[in-house]
């Protein structure tokens, strides 16, 4: 044991990766709504909210990149200096980087390449059936097969969006917790005032027809967060509990859904 530990030491000041097996594809939770981007220090980025489609296949490291992959759309919505709105194909535009694990992404792109477009303001619109696809690499022990993926469009990715229609007070939810942490500062603290209205700002900023009990859901994350940043200072910022929230919500919705596509349930 001590010398497979000096082994991994040693890789690891190196920068060398060890050789893995590809992570599991993931299927993008589909938003009524662009997902605004916010941009500082010359990067711009936002995050989707994932669902795991292949529970045997290992969970992916923060950073590792995907590409999207399905018959639905992903679009840039730029809005220019006079307010008007065009869209234009994401995928080649942007990159897309695992979060903090199967439960979200981040998608980026460079303040430049938002200048070059003419953006004042730029978001990333989703449509439905939309899988992630880890980005093939060099030596992959066990890589994502033709037959693997066909099964993921035809089963897994379409049960995971009949779930999630099914439990649409948990989707809703999470898409409003989403949009709480794409609005807030990805460093640093928001003002108190900030953080009592950040809640109505993004119901606000949404389209959703909220059910009663998707609304009592992130509203209760929210106070929850809320308290723990300001009251018992369990968190330094509202985005970092509101992640957290986001992930266990998640987490659960994944257990919940890998359930319903066992073999014999």
């Amino acid at each position: 044991m001590k010398r497979l530990f000096a082994v991994f030491l040693l890789i690891t000041i190196a920068g060398i990766s060890p050789v893995r097996a590809a992570p599991q594809v993931l299927g993008v939770i589909a938003y009524n709504d662009p997902a605004p981007m916010s941009c500082a220090m010359g990067q711009c980025w936002t995050e989707l909210a994932t669902v795991c489609l292949q529970k045997e296949r290992p969970n992916p490291l923060a950073g590792t990149p995907y590409r999207f992959h399905g018959k639905g759309n992903v679009d840039l919505v730029i809005t220019d200096a006079a307010g008007q709105q065009t869209r234009m194909p994401a995928a080649d535009l942007v990159k897309v980087k695992v979060a903090r694990g199967f439960t979200s992404v981040r998608v980026e792109m460079t303040e430049r390449q938002m200048r070059e477009l003419g953006a004042a303001e730029i978001a990333v619109m989703v449509g439905e059936g939309m899988s992630l696809v880890p980005i093939e690499v060099a030596g992959d022990t066990n890589p994502i097969t033709k037959d693997e993926l066909a099964y993921v469009d035809e089963f897994l990715r379409p049960e995971a969006d009949r779930w999630l229609a099914s439990n649409d007070s948990r989707a809703q939810a999470t898409r409003m917790v989403n949009r709480m942490i794409n609005i807030s500062p990805r460093v640093g603290r928001m003002s108190g005032e900030d953080r009592a209205t950040l809640l109505t700002r993004a119901m606000g900023s949404m389209s959703d027809q909220f059910t009663t009990k998707g609304r009592a859901r992130a509203e209760s994350n929210f106070q929850s967060c809320r308290y723990m940043v300001e009251d018992i200072g369990r968190f330094f910022s509202m985005r970092r509990c509101l992640e957290t929230k986001h992930d266990s919500m998640m987490l659960d919705a994944n257990t919940e859904y890998w359930r319903a596509v066992k073999p014999g349930s």
